[in-house]
């Protein structure tokens, strides 16, 4: 069993027995320094601890006016601002309960979690009212964030109603009295699973999960008021949500970030660290990979810069000296060429956060080569956030980190994960197909892991592993991880339940497979001709035998087919995060699926992927 005690620095907001506790610490600590800063036409805007805090008294009070007290369910459907802010903590200081929903989820999946959820009043941004006709039933109320609405269903109309009645009437005894009652095993809010192993539902996590995430993260990430983190992820994900709550409690400021203004929220705000999914950093590589190609005369400069920073990050992560040449030749890479590449994410960055998804070994690689440490974790819904992270101080690329303090895990005898937490959720509704708590206490997470030095290497998920019509197993993910660190493939999906041996569907990397029609003047014009034309089928074949040269008999791909449209969230093939939703994939893709190999049949040519396999 891996576990240590958790030991925090922040012990006053620690010792805080909800969330309203931990920023009500900062109020009385730091009240004028900034809490999180937002973009507002065109320039950052930065509320502080006291005006957070009124702001959502008011919400609250307001709230209250309209008779919604303790326990209710209201549920938030917005972008990330002021307004979101304002109102989540607002639903907290009113004893109620938060439901943040993703901006995109689709009409049905919202109704469906507003029934769900048993939500009676929802905040909304303007542009997403439209899509709430028909899909909020019997809810009792809507209220509009991003503009007052007519009849007085705005936001501002319901802050105004809470000032008066905080100037004049019992709303101050009655949310004083709220506090005083909340008690760390309060529900706080209902999260919903992304969806990677089918139908998303209800997670209940309480206060003292919100506050041991958020103390813990700012201990492991050495986080402190003089920092500041950039939140490019929504808060209606974990991953995000925790995030919040680290800037929390470690009294720093939040900038609110997208994933569309990331290029210029990361130069303008120079955060200490930021909290990313693969996806992105992918499209960071790309673009940095794309300034090397463009440099002209200069590239085998940048090269050369380029290839010390990798000799250094091999002996930085086997924990080696650094000889005094090369320690030379780095300092001159970095002031030539290192500092001014990395000067794109700021000028104070000491880390990358990232979880949510598989992440490429070589990604890490490439990005710890310019001196930018990607630090990945892993965590869950089901466990109210991280479980294991790889720490500033303490890291080692291509696992997840060592569990959190004040965390508990072990190996089941199958190689599940199974994970003690002080954080812990509480599904909403049972579900025997999804990840329980034993008798001891212990989630079972539902991915298979391996241990190795007290750090965390996933293996696949359990639902997931392949069992081969010889009774074989596989982990899925072990090959796509390989598979998709290939030039050429941006996803892929290993498939082969009942078969002799597994098969991929893979989705081009159309901008690599675009540069190399160029080179070789394939003619290719378009995604269809890429997926059509033999030469690019040629290469990816080559590509799937070089990887199947690393693996088991029973583990290589027999065949292949290429995806004429690529994966998305919209069609329900990935998680808000990437992650893939293997048995969409699998239902919506079923006839391409079935011409390959020989369908189960036990058939499949032992020499390797076919290059004629169907498109």
């Amino acid at each position: 069993m891996l576990g240590t005690a958790f030991k925090p620095h922040h012990g006053a907001v620690f010792a805080a027995r909800h969330v309203l506790g931990g920023v009500l610490h900062q109020v009385k600590t730091r009240p004028d320094s900034p809490a999180f800063r937002t973009r507002v036409a065109g320039a950052w805007h930065s509320v502080s601890w006291a005006q957070w805090h009124t702001a959502a008294r008011e919400v609250a009070a307001g709230l209250a006016a309209r008779g919604l007290g303790p326990g209710a369910r209201v549920a938030v459907l917005a972008r990330e601002g002021a307004a979101s802010m304002a109102v989540d903590l607002g639903i907290t200081a009113l004893g109620a309960v938060t439901i943040p929903l993703p901006p995109g989820v689709p009409a049905p999946e919202l109704g469906a979690i507003l029934r769900d959820a048993e939500v009676t009043c929802l905040f909304a941004d303007a542009e997403f009212t439209a899509r709430l006709a028909g899909a909020c039933g019997s809810l009792g109320a809507v209220i509009e964030l991003t503009a007052d609405g007519s009849g007085g269903r705005g936001l501002e109309t319901l802050r105004a109603q809470g000032r008066a009645a905080l100037a004049d009437g019992p709303a101050p005894s009655q949310l004083a009295a709220v506090a005083e009652r909340m008690v760390p095993s309060d529900a706080w809010c209902i999260l919903y699973t992304s969806g990677t192993t089918g139908v998303p539902r209800g997670i209940i996590l309480t206060h003292g999960a919100a506050i041991y995430q958020g103390c813990a993260l700012a201990e492991a990430g050495r986080l402190g008021p003089d920092d500041e983190q950039l939140l490019v992820l929504p808060t209606s994900q974990i991953f995000g949500r925790m995030a919040l709550q680290a800037g929390v409690a470690a009294g720093m400021p939040t900038a609110i970030g997208g994933v569309r203004s990331f290029d210029r929220d990361v130069v303008e705000i120079a955060p200490v660290y930021f909290s990313a999914v693969p996806d992105l950093l992918e499209r960071l590589a790309a673009r940095w990979r794309d300034a090397l190609d463009a440099a002209g005369w200069a590239r085998p400069a940048l090269e050369r810069a380029l290839a010390v920073g990798r000799r250094v990050s091999a002996l930085r992560q086997r924990g080696e000296a650094i000889p005094l040449g090369l320690g030379m030749q780095h300092r001159l890479a970095e002031r030539m060429v290192l500092t001014r590449l990395r000067a794109q994410l700021g000028t104070r960055l000491r880390f990358v956060a990232c979880g949510g998804a598989a992440l490429r070994r070589d990604l890490v690689d490439f990005f710890h080569a310019f001196g930018v440490s990607v630090l990945e974790g892993y965590g869950l819904t089901e466990a109210g956030g991280v479980v294991a992270w790889n720490r500033p101080d303490d890291f080692r690329f291509g696992t997840l980190g060592r569990i959190l303090p004040g965390c508990d895990a072990k190996l089941a005898d199958d190689g599940e994960l199974l994970v003690r937490s002080p954080s812990l959720g509480t599904p909403l509704r049972t579900d025997p197909e999804q990840p329980s708590v034993d008798e001891g206490g212990y989630l079972h997470t539902g991915d298979i892991a391996e241990l190795q030095d007290g750090f965390v290497r996933l293996v696949g998920r359990k639902r997931d592993i392949i069992k081969t019509i010889g009774g074989k197993l596989i982990a899925p993910q072990k090959l796509e991880v390989r598979l998709a660190a290939c030039e050429g493939i941006a996803r892929a999906v290993v498939l082969g339940e009942g078969r002799a041996r597994p098969v991929v569907l893979v989705d081009i990397d159309e901008d690599a497979m675009m540069d190399l029609a160029r080179r070789e003047g394939l003619g290719c014009r378009s995604r269809s001709d890429l997926v059509e034309h033999p030469r690019i089928r040629a290469h990816i074949a080559e590509a799937i035998a070089a990887v199947n040269a690393s693996l088991a008999r029973h583990e290589a791909i027999a065949d292949f087919g290429l995806l004429a449209e690529p994966l998305l969230a919209s069609a329900g093939e990935l998680t808000a995060t990437g992650a893939l939703r293997r048995q969409s994939i699998a239902a919506r893709h079923a006839d391409q699926v079935a011409t390959l190999g020989a369908g189960g049949a036990g058939g499949e040519s032992p020499a390797g992927p076919s290059a004629t396999a169907s498109a």
